[in-house]
């Protein structure tokens, strides 16, 4: 076992390093001091190796310390700060029950999760799937117990807990996602079920599990189910179950078929990439009506624009399928929770007592949430499949990076602005409820930010996409800049709602930050766009 589990390590140390030292060579300054020998040379990549292993190691606990700090424990300290330690230890514990135990449970699982070292080691190496599998699962779930320990034993004392406690709500977390992984496993085996892959029925599962966790937050006679958790019965029924699902998942024989669900290839040894790749382009499909003969023909009508702002007109007429229906859905959820929320707090805020939000508090969270909401990414991904993976390959179309990145600027900022403005229209009227708790320089407030960070984040999203273009053609996801660049904005995001700065002056910062990205984008992609903007 633990020689399979060297072995899968080296996989991800392997391709991690060589990836490591491909965008290295892509630094001003450095890149050109590491010369295409170091893929060879056994120093660097131990080197490298090392490197990354100190990353993943890090980047293990500061995920849980960041996922049971920001989920968990600061909302309970936020918005329960006037109930008592006991009380807010039984929301901590609520939340924890409903986010990590039955939304993680069902919308994780690690034996069905298609991987690339899953795929290398059972496909191409011919590691038996049965081995490979108990030796994977062995060392996830003894590092999830490792990397979620710290911040338990953090957190749940703050509120309470003993370090006893903290230990044992760790140890139930793991047995419960050890059975919830058997769970899983099961339903494959005797319906052929990959439930992860139902991706509607997963986020009807988080929305309304995250809605149930924070509920009690707000309505004083919501079901708090959190502090049973720790009731003997339900202890020892968590560890029988995490028992029975240990011994099952090491008794159990026919991995092969859950193998092969994840990374199913007719010739593994000439299309190493097309699982990846079918799943990832499905999400950037379009509609068959896109192609209609009457859509056809009205593109096909004179028109005033010429070279590349005719090229992104037709790009958005035709996909938009995958352009409007997504910012419809968005501006159409977020007006319908605006709507219904108002429409709550005007008939039962006061029986309620719904606590009065600070603008402080709520524009942070905004951040936040706009980063989720407005296009970006996958807007990116719809660009690079159908327009710019053929086009890429010609030099002069990389030549003009910067003439087609000002025009689609342009577009997705104006798409993003709509979203916007429905979410600023929904918050002004929830606000309205609270008559002269806000006033019009609040209003003014909340709007610029909104107005900054729509500007802030279409020229994030799309700046990264010209100057690190992360996509393959497989439509992978592989450059580390792109992730480090994307963490740093939203760890920014994360230090703001827990320091919480005044409303004035996060807007400030915002306005500040969208102008000086845009400056800035406007400079490297002309100066550095025809060499970053191409296939990988």
């Amino acid at each position: 076992m633990f020689q399979i589990i060297n072995t899968i390590r080296a996989i991800r140390t392997s391709s991690g390093a060589n990836r490591l030292i491909y965008y290295a060579q892509k630094l001003p300054l450095v890149g050109s001091r590491i010369r295409d020998t170091a893929y060879s040379s056994l120093r660097v990549k131990r080197s490298a190796a090392v490197v990354l292993l100190i990353l993943s190691i890090l980047w293990g606990f500061s995920t849980r310390l960041a996922y049971v700090g920001l989920l968990l424990y600061w909302p309970v300290i936020t918005f329960g700060g006037h109930l008592t330690t006991d009380e807010q230890y039984g929301l901590f514990l609520h939340s924890f029950w409903m986010i990590s135990f039955i939304v993680a449970g069902i919308s994780s699982a690690k034996v069905l999760e298609p991987k690339r070292d899953k795929y290398i080691a059972v496909k191409l190496m011919r590691m038996p799937a049965a081995n490979y599998m108990r030796s994977l699962l062995t060392y996830h779930y003894a590092t999830f117990f490792i990397y979620s320990l710290p911040a338990m034993l953090i957190f749940a004392p703050l509120l309470g807990a003993s370090y006893l406690e903290s230990i044992l709500l760790t140890l139930l977390l793991t047995l419960w996602r050890i059975f919830a992984e058997y769970g899983h496993l099961k339903l494959f085996d005797r319906t052929g079920l990959v439930l992860i892959r139902r991706t509607g029925l997963v986020w009807i599962v988080i929305i309304l599990g995250y809605l149930a966790a924070y509920m009690p937050l707000f309505f004083n006679e919501a079901l708090v189910v959190g502090p049973l958790l720790l009731k003997l019965p339900v202890v020892l029924a968590i560890l029988l179950l995490g028992l029975l699902g240990t011994v099952q998942l090491a008794r159990h024989r026919d991995y092969r078929s859950a193998v092969d669900a994840a990374a199913k290839r007719d010739d593994p040894l000439l299309d190493i990439g097309r699982m990846m790749s079918e799943a990832q382009k499905s999400s950037v499909q379009t509609a068959d009506g896109d192609y209609s003969l009457t859509v056809v023909h009205r593109q096909e009508q004179p028109r005033r624009r010429e070279g590349y702002h005719d090229l992104n007109h037709i790009f958005f007429e035709r996909h938009r399928s995958l352009i409007r229906k997504p910012v419809y859905l968005r501006a159409a959820l977020i007006g319908g929770i605006g709507a219904v929320a108002a429409i709550v707090l005007a008939l039962f805020g006061e029986q309620f007592q719904f606590p009065t939000p600070e603008l402080g508090t709520i524009i942070p969270i905004l951040a936040l949430a706009m980063n989720l909401l407005l296009l970006g990414e996958r807007l990116c991904k719809a660009m690079f499949y159908h327009c710019d993976l053929s086009l890429l390959r010609y030099s002069f179309y990389r030549r003009e990076a910067s003439l087609h990145f000002r025009i689609r600027l342009f577009r997705l900022t104006l798409l993003n602005l709509w979203i916007a403005g429905v979410l600023g229209a929904a918050l002004t009227l929830i606000f309205g409820v609270y008559g002269a708790s806000f006033a019009w320089p609040d209003m003014l407030l909340l709007w610029g930010s909104i107005l900054s960070l729509t500007v802030f984040f279409s020229v994030h999203h799309l700046f990264m996409y010209y100057i690190f273009q992360p996509f393959s053609t497989e439509l992978n996801m592989k450059n580390p800049f792109y992730f480090i660049l994307g963490a740093a904005v939203s760890g920014m995001i994360g230090a703001a709602i827990v320091t919480r700065p005044p409303a004035g002056a996060f807007t400030l910062t915002a306005a500040i930050a969208a102008a000086a990205y845009l400056v800035l984008a406007l400079i490297l992609v002309p100066k550095i766009g025809h060499r970053t903007f191409r296939v990988k």
